[in-house]
């Protein structure tokens, strides 16, 4: 499913527009977002949780051989929760 498709099962979900189902979902990623850059964790009972780690500096190999510094960044990862895995494991 890509995100025009789940646009829609959105709106007919909240039984609303299509236009304002877009507008809620940009508005929920953008709130994800500056919450995790507040915090390093924000978790959702059931669905999951996003945690921001530290990926340290390290030094990698290139496809030509040649030796790169890739420089120190946070990461973004996601685990889901029990009742997102069960609803997973009930595929139609």
């Amino acid at each position: 499913m890509n995100k025009t498709e789940f646009i829609k099962l959105l709106a007919k979900n909240m039984d609303t527009s299509a236009n304002t189902a877009d507008k809620t979902l940009k508005t929920v990623f953008e709130t994800i977002g500056e919450a995790i850059s507040q915090e390093d964790i924000l978790a959702f009972v059931g669905f999951g949780t996003f945690k921001a780690t530290i990926s340290k500096a390290k030094k990698v190999k290139t496809p030509r051989g040649t030796m790169v510094d890739v420089p120190e960044k946070r990461i973004v990862r996601f685990s889901p929760g029990s009742e997102l895995k069960a609803k997973a494991d009930t595929k139609k």
